[in-house]
């Protein structure tokens, strides 16, 4: 069984607005300069081969916020992607009780305590944030680290 994927806030921040319109990543406070397009690309062609996505509520909730801190009309278009994407995802509910019993909670905060609190033989994490990268590794998670390929232009086949 192939497991599902899951990215963190950022990474989904990155594949919406891509979605929407490659062009917005330049244009996205939250976004730039950080990524660019080609980061989008590598991002896409990671993303495509996975079976499923699934997304946590607190993950949807904080892409959400940084989704809109954008003027219109981008904002209204790339929302119009966001609920696209959202009629596609998976979402798996983690009770805010339960991820405050993960390890690391005070570490990483609420949403990123949600993720490790899932079922490591049935997830696969995509982050480039250090702090969840590490502590998935270590509560049994298979963890991509898209760093190494955004910082030496790869592209996944």
């Amino acid at each position: 069984m192939q497991k599902a994927i899951l990215i963190d806030t950022n990474l989904l921040v990155l594949l919406v607005v891509g979605l929407t319109n490659s062009n917005y990543i330049g244009k996205h406070k939250n976004l730039y300069p950080v990524y660019t397009a080609h980061h989008y690309d590598i991002l896409l062609s990671f993303v495509q081969r996975a079976p499923k996505m699934i997304c946590t509520a607190h993950i949807l909730a904080e892409t959400s916020n940084l989704l809109r801190q954008i003027a219109d009309p981008i904002r209204t278009e790339v929302m119009h992607g966001f609920r696209t994407f959202l009629q596609m995802a998976d979402e798996v509910q983690i009770a805010g009780r339960k991820a405050t019993e993960a390890p690391g909670f005070t570490r990483l905060g609420l949403t990123d305590a949600a993720i490790v609190s899932l079922d490591p033989g049935s997830v696969h994490i995509v982050s480039v944030d250090h702090d969840l990268i590490i502590e998935a590794a270590r509560n049994g998670f298979d963890v991509t680290n898209l760093n190494p390929f955004f910082h030496d232009g790869a592209i996944l086949a």
